[in-house]
């Protein structure tokens, strides 16, 4: 499993959960006026986890690539790191690129339940938590897309720390995604489709359609009112020409009301 972990360690109170992300806390913070409560935090998490030589403050995410809005609250003023999920390594930078630890099983489970000789696409890839598991789990080609170029650079030095135990092909881009749905259009139809863009995925459903043929398996990841889910995934799937939905699982939870959740959607 993931040794990035979100931690509430019992000698911590009980709203002191944190992300760990490699030897880096990441702990929530509602705005700048919590800076002092999270510097009580960032004592308390590096005198309990011995291995942890960062804490940082995370309020929020800015611009177009999802990238956290980080505040150094206590240790070493470093944002590189290296993390671990099911014996893999990733290159993260938390000031230049999204990473949430949470979906290590997401990226380890479709690794398992995809095909060798399939070729994939993985839309939003970030730093290749998809790509990566599944090009080391899979004789399959990886077709890894970020708009994020930092994201990429990391995404490619990480498919260099795990070369031994990748047996796939990943073949990274960095291009915004509805373009580059256009330009494959031409060139390539999928067997798998990987869409982890929970909060704007609305907005390139409808371009997937020049990427799919009969049989192609789409997994969306989406950002849903928990009480307006079957509504929500109904919409989602009547943008895909020809689908069926065949499961849907609730990721993430993002707040008591809010899910991120995996949409399983196949082309018939």
């Amino acid at each position: 499993m993931s040794e990035n972990q979100l931690s509430n360690n019992k000698n911590l109170d009980s709203s002191s959960s944190f992300l760990v992300i490699g030897d880096i806390a990441l702990v929530n913070l509602k705005n700048e006026n919590e800076i002092d409560r999270g510097k009580e935090l960032a004592e308390k998490i590096l005198r309990v986890n011995k291995y942890i030589k960062s804490v940082y403050g995370k309020i929020g995410t800015e611009g177009e690539f999802r990238v956290p809005k980080i505040i150094h609250l206590l240790g070493e003023k470093k944002t590189e790191t290296i993390a671990k999920e099911y014996g893999l390594l990733f290159y993260v930078d938390i000031s230049k690129v999204y990473y949430n630890p949470r979906l290590a099983e997401e990226h380890h489970y479709i690794s398992q339940i995809s095909e060798d000789g399939e070729v994939v696409l993985d839309l939003f890839s970030g730093i290749g938590g998809f790509s990566i598991h599944l090009a080391a789990a899979k004789r399959a080609i990886v077709f890894a897309n970020d708009i994020n170029p930092y994201a990429i650079k990391f995404l490619n030095a990480s498919v260099l720390l795990n070369k031994k135990k990748i047996i796939g092909e990943v073949i990274a881009s960095n291009l915004e995604a509805n373009k580059l749905l256009l330009m494959m259009s031409k060139k390539a139809k999928f067997d798998r489709i990987i869409m982890n863009n929970p909060t704007m995925i609305e907005g390139f459903l409808q371009n997937v359609n020049a990427v799919v043929k009969t049989g192609t398996t789409l997994h969306i990841y989406a950002l849903i009112v928990k009480d307006k889910l079957e509504e929500k995934v109904k919409g989602i799937a009547s943008l895909i020409k020809s689908s069926r939905i065949d499961y849907i699982k609730e990721a993430i939870e993002y707040s008591p009301s809010k899910s991120i959740y995996r949409i399983d959607i196949s082309v018939q």
